[in-house]
């Protein structure tokens, strides 16, 4: 303070009203302010009021601010309360402090091309980059951020030069994403993969986040082409190794289960011819795979399976035994023939009375076990009768 000059908070230099600038400022109102600064000692307070005008505030001369509540002193002070370090000193108690491979919150404040600034309670925002907003790359960081919500982070750098941390989300989330595919897996759980690309070994999918391999091998009735991308498919897991990072999965599988249990032996199926091989041909069911023997397709030898049943042929076969956990079914084209060699000669009347010769074979093998049974009692019965017979003979002859 100035030798001789009144105690700083004693006296009003100068006042300021607060005002709404309706119109640009007068020119006697910038003299006004021009003469202000000879009025306060402090230059670099000086520089500030320069700027008040276009906050609101107008200069209005002297005035005193015990009676008028709308005039702001201006306080002359000879020294700075306190310099820049002691002011970081001070800030520095009231913020975060976090490490690289902490965990914590944040608000999303802003977003730019570089990443996401988030307010976590440091001195300065952090930055998370694109390439760890999400599992999956982005174009546009609002899809994944929300302005103002709050997000769990890794943190994955220390500071740098301005204060400024990074941080990640993809990190938590390929955690927690494993967690999920652990706990599907243990539960032999069934699940809807995204189909993002295909190659020739298969297509890539995305479960919970994470990229995994569908062979071409466990696509149920169906080649990997370009069409899939982007659909939807039931899969259940093949294989999960999180110390490999190895995902893969099977549409097959989970297609096969289903039909499986819906599939009784006896029952008629439609089909597809999908190969031919010497010993029979492979029929394709909604994705289940069965095999029609060669002999099983008629009562009658076959010569030549491609001419009977060529590839792409549909046809109508009786399910003669199924393995559920193998996903593997046994058919028989023979079984609908209503007198032998017709499958050869008459294929279509076979396909359009299956279900009707279904029946009728069904009913003619179940009296077929009956009789057997029968007969197979009666012969223990027989049996039975003979022994306590010689048993009678014994006796007597022992008497």
């Amino acid at each position: 303070m100035r030798a001789g000059a009144p105690p700083a908070r004693s006296r009003q230099a100068s006042a300021f009203r607060m005002v709404t600038l309706d119109a640009p400022l007068r020119a006697e109102s910038m003299d006004s302010m021009l003469e202000m600064p000879n009025k306060v000692a402090n230059r670099m307070f000086n520089k500030a009021k320069f700027k008040m005008p276009l906050n609101g505030i107008e200069p209005v001369g002297e005035g005193d601010a015990a009676t008028d509540p709308e005039i702001l002193p201006i306080i002359e002070y000879e020294e700075p309360l306190f310099t820049y370090t002691e002011f970081s000193s001070q800030i520095g108690g009231f913020t975060k402090r976090v490490s690289k491979g902490d965990n914590c919150t944040g608000r999303v404040i802003l977003v730019n091309p570089s990443g996401a600034l988030v307010d976590i309670g440091t001195k300065a925002s952090a930055l998370v980059p694109n390439s760890e907003a999400s599992l999956t790359p982005v174009d546009d960081l609002l899809t994944v951020f929300e302005l103002g919500a709050t997000y769990s982070f890794e943190v994955i750098t220390s500071e740098d030069e301005n204060g400024q941390l990074q941080l990640s989300r993809k990190r938590l989330m390929h955690a927690e994403a494993w967690q999920k595919l652990e706990a599907m897996h243990a539960a032999d759980a069934e699940f809807l993969a995204t189909v993002i690309a295909v190659n020739r070994g298969g297509a890539i999918v995305l479960v919970e986040g994470l990229r995994a391999f569908l062979p071409g091998s466990h696509l149920a009735g169906r080649m990997a082409t370009d069409d899939m991308v982007g659909e939807k498919i039931p899969c259940k897991f093949l294989d999960l190794d999180k110390e490999n990072s190895r995902v893969v999965v099977s549409n097959r599988r989970a297609t096969v289960e289903k039909l499986m249990d819906s599939i009784e032996v006896g029952m008629v199926v439609d089909g597809v011819v999908t190969a031919v091989k010497p010993y029979g041909v492979f029929v394709s069911m909604n994705g289940v795979a069965g095999l029609l023997h060669i002999s099983q397709i008629s009562s009658e030898r076959v010569n030549d399976l491609e001419q009977v049943v060529p590839i792409g042929t549909k046809l109508k076969c009786m399910v003669v035994s199924q393995d559920a956990s193998k996903g593997r079914l046994a058919l028989s084209t023979k079984n609908l023939e209503a007198k032998p060699g017709q499958m050869l000669r008459e294929p279509d009347v076979v396909f359009a009375n299956a279900d009707a010769t279904a029946r009728a074979f069904l009913a003619r093998e179940a009296a077929e076990r009956e009789a057997r049974e029968a007969a197979a009692q009666d012969v223990i019965l027989g049996l039975e009768t003979a022994l306590a017979g010689s048993s009678g003979d014994a006796d007597r002859a022992i008497a």
